[in-house]
């Protein structure tokens, strides 16, 4: 069965990244003094960037639409810290503690892009009133005295995790030391309360699994001060992992287990598990390194869906094609680990893996209005508002805030993270598309890399250096493993073609002026499907998933005319509409009628059914494995 060759060559793939893995060879440039082992990658902190195309509009429509509007459109998300004592209470969920601390960990990274200034003082109204919020004792949560910390059904740590990850990034932003001293405050009380006093975050063990994300908190505030007590309490909470009816992450991958067959299987789990990388670069300590690609690797295996979307249900099952709810909180989570993975490894199939969730997976999540996302993003069906699907959590004071509309904005800001990246020898460029960006180089010199290119529309990317003087280090540009025919030039000189799946390294005395071209091969791939998807595929052009929308045909999509991958040849297409898709292609199908595939992102934007599993024959089913991912499937 297939399912079970699965199994066999990801097993093969697991001991490959593994040994590849422990190995570690290169180290970042700008890691922190406290870590034992350095990032084979790192994202630079005096990155200077600007996104156009599809994308800089996505980013702009949120800021405008969502980022700015929040605050005064949702008063509650600083009110309810302020009223945790009085009566009648709030009518509060169990995770409502994490609102503030998502939303400013997306807004901070959109800053990082945009540099609009009405970003930064929306910013520091919210963070100053946050911070005016805090009880003396530290306490950083919206729960009254009787429910707070460990009270029944609530997640006051996972709340607490995103409130000291917020204020930690808008101390690194802006360099704001109050900022960090309420972290500590928030960090201590915990420290104090919890280490080594034999008691749970929670009375409720159902809720360890986020409740013990904080994990990734301490990681990151013992990396930025030293204070052993903060490594102390991410000890105690590795043991806690593995306590009988706990996750037992740590005991479930060195067994070499799947997620989906780990006792703790939820989406928040993803948090514990960046802290665990964290625990390796930290430590040195092996076996968190070897736990954390297992379970990564089981993810993309089994749960990572054709859209780069993780979950179904919000819980790992070990089925991609399982048809339950994608969360869009779920597939930010990924991509954060998965962005963890890349800093420890520094895989150029890892960042293809970041390419292929951002693109599709989590711009399909909002709208392109940018006045809201989704809850669940399906493979096949309609895009709702998270706010209807989910109104349960719409609360006074509070109308748009949701799990899911607070987190959507973050995935998209992580691409600040991943773009460009630094090493000891110099820079490594993930991200393809109009753009702009500015960094140091080895020496310390400033250096600018600007894309001229309407990727991933075609295949043509021109890359402009722009440096002082000549300088003598080391580029890194991603060849994505879909890319089998990639063509490369410098200043007009073919070079070699590269191997798809892995990064060109490209070190000699750059100058100003010198321009790198790049011709990816934007043929079709596909994804062959497999249970519920069985006899369906999902088709690709470079990294975008294409669906079939209603909008942009005449046929129904229960009757979508079948497809021939063989012959199929695809023309760019364009639209009058409204809505400006990201990519429209026309293709002829089985019938000799003509229909067109828009990129994912756009697909159901006006409100319509869509489809990403299509009937398309003429396509080898290859196993998944690393080196040939289940989505690079090529015409027989």
């Amino acid at each position: 069965m297939k399912p079970m060759r699965h199994a066999l060559c990801w097993l093969a793939a697991s001991v490959s990244i593994a040994v590849s893995m422990v190995s570690g060879a290169g180290t970042a440039g700008a890691a922190s003094a406290h870590l034992t082992v350095e990032p084979v990658l790192e994202s630079p902190r005096n990155l200077d960037m600007e996104f156009g195309g599809f994308l800089g509009k996505r980013l702009k429509a949120n800021m405008e639409n969502w980022e700015l509007r929040v605050p005064g459109a949702d008063p509650a998300l600083i009110e309810m810290f302020y009223d945790r004592d009085r009566t009648p209470s709030r009518n509060l969920l169990p995770w409502s503690g994490e609102f503030i601390g998502k939303y400013l960990c997306a807004s901070i990274l959109s800053y990082r892009i945009l540099k609009d200034p009405r970003q930064k003082a929306s910013i520091d109204r919210v963070v100053r009133a946050f911070l005016d919020s805090q009880r003396a004792d530290g306490y950083l949560g919206p729960f009254s005295k009787s429910q707070r910390l460990t009270g029944q059904n609530t997640w006051d740590m996972w709340g607490h995790y995103w409130a000291i990850r917020a204020l930690l990034m808008y101390y690194q932003e802006f360099g704001s030391r109050e900022a960090l001293q309420a972290a500590t405050r928030a960090a201590d009380l915990l420290v104090n309360r919890f280490l080594d006093k034999g008691i749970a975050f929670t009375n409720d063990t159902s809720f360890g699994q986020m409740n013990y994300s904080v994990i990734h908190a301490f990681t990151q505030l013992y990396e930025v001060t030293g204070n052993p007590r903060y490594l102390a309490m991410a000890n105690w909470i590795v043991k806690q992992w593995d306590m009988p009816g706990a996750g037992q992450y740590m005991m479930q991958a060195l067994a070499g287990k799947e997620m989906f067959e780990f006792p703790g299987k939820r989406w928040e789990s993803v948090h514990d598990f960046v802290g665990m990388s964290d625990m390796y670069l930290v430590t040195g300590d092996p076996k968190y390194r070897q736990a954390f690609a297992q379970i990564w690797l089981s993810i993309l295996k089994g749960d990572r869906h054709n859209t780069g979307g993780f979950t179904s249900g919000e819980e790992a099952t070990g089925d991609p094609y399982n048809k339950r709810q994608i969360e869009t909180c779920r597939t930010v989570a990924w991509v954060d680990m998965t962005l963890s993975m890349l800093r420890m490894t520094g895989e150029s199939r890892v960042a293809d893996e970041l390419e292929l969730s951002a693109f599709n997976g989590n711009l399909g999540g909002q709208n392109p209005s940018g006045n809201w996302w989704t809850y669940n993003t399906p493979m096949d069906g309609t895009k709702e508002a998270s706010a209807h699907t989910i109104n349960f959590q719409c609360k006074a004071g509070s109308p748009d805030l949701n799990c899911c509309s607070v987190n959507g904005p973050h995935g998209m800001g992580l691409m600040a993270e991943w773009a460009l990246m630094s090493f000891k020898r110099g820079l490594a460029l993930n991200y393809y598309g109009p753009s702009r960006f500015a960094a140091s180089t080895p020496s310390g010199q400033r250096v600018s890399i600007k894309q001229s290119t309407d990727y991933p529309v075609s295949g043509a990317d021109a890359l402009r250096l722009g440096l002082t003087k000549p300088e003598t280090f080391e580029l890194r540009v991603r060849i994505p493993a879909w890319s089998t025919e990639t063509r490369v030039s410098i200043n007009g000189r073919n070079l070699a073609s590269p191997q798809p799946g892995e990064y060109l390294s490209l070190r000699r005395e750059w100058k100003d002026g010198d321009t790198l071209k790049l011709q990816f091969d934007m043929s079709f791939h596909y994804w062959v499907g497999d249970r519920e998807c069985q006899g369906l595929t999902s088709i690709y052009r470079g990294p975008l998933l294409l669906a079939f929308d209603a909008a942009y045909n005449a046929a129904d999509p229960d009757a979508v005319p079948g497809l021939d991958a063989k012959p199929l040849r695809p023309e760019i297409a364009t639209t009058n509409r409204a809505i400006q898709p990201w990519v429209l292609v026309k293709v002829r199908a089985l019938n000799g009628q003509e229909i067109e595939l828009c990129d994912f992102a756009t697909a159901g934007a006006y409100g319509n059914y869509y489809r990403s599993w299509l009937p398309i024959r003429g396509v080898d089913s290859i196993p998944f494995d690393l080196h040939n991912p289940i989505w690079n499937n090529r015409p027989q």
